[in-house]
């Protein structure tokens, strides 16, 4: 996968209808991205309710011996006869064809509840889109961002440090960066008067795409800047590689 997040692929996830390669590149980002893991959450838990979207209903007690009297034991002794046919590997379908193929057979309450299950994901999707859109925009937000760029050997790099009002938190994300080997890590530093402290430590996938939730003892908007450097893997008591990113608040 080449983009930065999976949101179109986590409802076929929840619902556990991805073609198996798919399911593990999806799985394979949720385990470093924080936020795609808290949308996957919340589309399970809609999924959950699924069941009690069909009503219950008691079958008449003749009905099994009724459905069994009509098969004909000749036509079974026939089809174990008879060779079994050669079958060509169907195309791939996309996960979205895939759970459109299985609602005609599915009841009507069933094909009702997936449908309004489809819709409540994808209102969702775009939500979560606009909501990431609006971050990057200016004007009036709830958050404050710190925009970080490439420097050292990573000049393409960047990074986005997003934060509440008061800056009791914040979650880090970047891309572009390059995997490091084991010995390696990224450490994030907040800086105040020139004075750093430690904002934890990091990895980025093979695509470069890496995420850090960051707290401090005191608010984060009381740094003025922030920088990322390569350290030792375990972190550093204090920068002591090269830096790979910087923004200042």
């Amino acid at each position: 996968m080449t983009d930065a997040h999976v949101l179109d692929l986590i409802p076929a996830y929840a619902l556990n209808i991805l073609e198996f390669e798919e399911a593990r590149q999806v799985a394979a980002h949720l385990s470093v991205c924080a936020a795609c893991t808290s949308e996957l959450q919340a589309y399970r838990r809609v999924a959950e309710q699924l069941p009690m979207a069909a009503p219950g209903a008691n079958p008449p007690a003749r009905l099994k011996s009724s459905i069994l009297s009509q098969l004909p034991r000749q036509q079974e002794a026939a089809a174990a006869a008879r060779p079994s046919p050669v079958r060509l590997p169907a195309p791939k379908r996309t996960w979205w064809q895939a759970l459109l193929h299985g609602l005609p057979a599915l009841s009507p309450a069933w094909g009702v509840a997936s449908l309004a299950l489809i819709l409540v994901l994808g209102a969702s999707n775009l939500f979560l889109w606009q909501r990431i859109d609006q971050l990057s925009q200016p004007g009036e937000s709830h958050f404050i961002t710190v925009h970080l760029q490439g420097a050292g050997a990573s000049p393409a790099a960047v990074g986005l440090l997003v934060m509440d009002e008061q800056g009791n938190a914040g979650t880090l994300v970047v891309d572009g960066l390059p995997s490091l080997e084991p010995s390696k890590t990224y450490q994030l530093w907040l800086i105040h008067n020139g004075e750093r402290t430690n904002g934890g430590i990091f990895s980025v996938d093979a695509q470069g795409y890496g995420s850090l939730w960051v707290s401090s003892n005191i608010p984060l908007t009381t740094f003025d800047s922030f920088g990322v450097t390569i350290e030792p893997a375990g972190g550093s008591p204090g920068p002591s590689g090269e830096k790979v990113l910087g923004g200042e608040l």
